[in-house]
């Protein structure tokens, strides 16, 4: 069960583990970011979230929560404490929690809490967007107990060739235009390098999107 609304004690965090200023190109962007992934979150990724998302239990923390896509889908009964951690607060997420969130300003790669904390972390679509994905890893498998369990949406390149090339060339440029969203990351195959088990995993959208949920041996 969710406890009481609580202040946040990591909002006086020093400046190291806050992003710069966030460039207008990324605000906007951001701003831009429900309306534009309507489609794709009707046809794919609403089903994918609402199979993944409730299987997060105990003490939770969503890294990147975004504009708070997600907050629906968490199940209340089994959820201790949700943290929600973001480069910058957004106030379109904490109008979508109907539930008690501690919103928390940091970067995925300088996780501001102690190791083995979390029985759960989630992540979706943000991998894509972190500046040192091998360091965002690396902080998700630390703050993880041993045991507990990471449940992940990401876009990754796809493996048919015609695909695969255009996302690449299209590559070039998406990052500057999109807040830093690459397009050709493969996270999948690094959770696994980094020792994390893989026990439920599946593919989307001609396997754009890879789904999943890992254990921390």
């Amino acid at each position: 069960m969710l406890n009481a609304t609580a202040p946040c004690k990591y909002e006086g965090l020093p400046r190291a583990f806050r992003e710069p200023q966030v460039n207008r190109k990324r605000k906007e962007w951001m701003n831009a970011y429900d309306t534009l992934m309507k489609p794709l979150e009707k046809s794919v990724l609403a089903k994918i979230r609402r199979n993944l998302i409730p299987m997060a239990s105990g003490n939770v923390l969503e890294l990147g929560y975004g504009t708070g896509v997600n907050f629906q889908y968490y199940d209340p009964s089994s959820v201790t404490s949700l943290s929600a951690i973001d480069i910058r607060s957004k106030p379109i997420a904490r109008a979508k929690a109907t539930f008690p969130v501690r919103f928390i300003e940091g970067r995925a790669e300088e996780l501001p809490f102690p190791d083995k904390n979390f029985d759960t972390v989630v992540e979706t679509l943000v991998f894509c967007s972190v500046p040192d994905l091998h360091e965002s890893i690396s902080e998700m498998l630390r703050v993880l107990r041993p045991g507990g369990i990471f449940i992940f949406i990401d876009h990754v390149k796809p493996p048919g060739k015609i695909l695969s090339l255009l996302f690449g060339t299209v590559n070039i440029f998406w990052p500057h235009i999109s807040g830093g969203c690459h397009l050709t990351r493969e996270p999948d195959k690094l959770l696994e390098a980094a020792g994390l088990k893989i026990i439920r995993s599946g593919t989307s959208g001609h396997d754009i999107f890879h789904w999943g949920i890992g254990q921390k041996i």
